[in-house]
């Protein structure tokens, strides 16, 4: 993992996703770029109460300095030598760090699940969850509430009934050997007993020789739910990913239940694209 880029609203929520990013970067001898994007007309006027900014450029300058007091902030809170860069965007949010990421050849991009101000906490939710169907980027989100801590524990969800990408899949291996950690994977199925959904199970304990790992298949159709009573009584670290299209991951994020995001409060989550 050579680069590690964290997009934040500048808020404090949004910062401590940032605060997050240095700790992986420092631990996994990547780069680290802090990126800001700011809209120069308000998606609601309403809610600046006529408070306009004098020009683009003044917000420009703005989010450069606020981005360049945050760098200094992290260097000293955790006194990393790393180069941190800080990057200013105009634009929508999605398509501004989309954009970033591919051009600076990101490794993996990190996000908080929420901002702070109410209509913060609105935008980078939607940002966030809108970003899972959308990123070529591995994307890891980071609840507010989360302190880094060593990423020694992964839950892998997987979906049986939709074989995974093999490109993806090599790359959720590749994270598991550089974190280091032992994976336990979770399969959710109406029929855990049929001999197909067995035989597609051996598959991936297959595919997984290489990373220390356990797998169980649970009955049930509540896969947020599941997913993260498994992940909590596995003491897991993070949860890992990997939304394919049609797949029941991917189905979380694009039936527009943002609501069910907020309540991943305490488990970072890694999706692998």
């Amino acid at each position: 993992m050579k680069t590690i880029a964290v997009a934040t609203d500048l808020t404090p929520n949004g910062n401590q996703a940032a605060y997050f990013a240095i700790q992986l970067a420092h631990a996994q001898l990547a780069d680290l770029i802090l990126i800001n994007v700011f809209h120069f007309w308000p998606l609601n006027p309403a809610e600046t109460g006529g408070d306009f900014p004098l020009s683009a450029q003044a917000m420009h300058d703005e989010s450069q300095r606020a981005l360049n007091h945050l760098a200094n902030e992290v260097r000293e809170r955790y006194g990393s030598d790393m180069a941190i860069r800080c990057l200013t965007r105009q634009g929508h949010p999605i398509p501004a760090i989309l954009e970033v990421a591919q051009a600076e050849h990101v490794d993996l991009l990190i996000m908080s699940t929420v901002g702070s101000a109410p209509q913060s906490a609105q935008l980078m939710g939607s940002v966030a969850s809108d970003m899972v169907p959308k990123t070529h980027v591995p994307l890891l989100l980071v609840p507010p509430s989360t302190e880094y801590a060593a990423i020694d524990n992964v839950v892998l969800g997987i979906d049986l009934d939709l074989p995974p990408d093999a490109v993806v899949f090599d790359t959720a291996l590749h994270f598991a050997r550089q974190f280091g950690c032992a994976v336990d994977v979770l399969c959710i199925h109406d029929n855990p007993a049929d001999k197909d959904v067995q035989h597609r199970a051996e598959h991936i304990r297959h595919l997984m020789d290489t990373v220390p790992h356990t797998l169980t298949i649970l009955p049930g159709s509540e896969v947020y739910d599941l997913l993260l009573t498994f992940a909590h009584r596995n003491k897991a670290d993070l949860i890992m990913m990997l939304p394919q299209a049609h797949n029941w991951f991917r189905q979380i994020f694009v039936d527009g239940e943002t609501q069910r995001m907020a309540r991943l409060t305490d488990i970072p989550l890694l999706a692998i694209v």
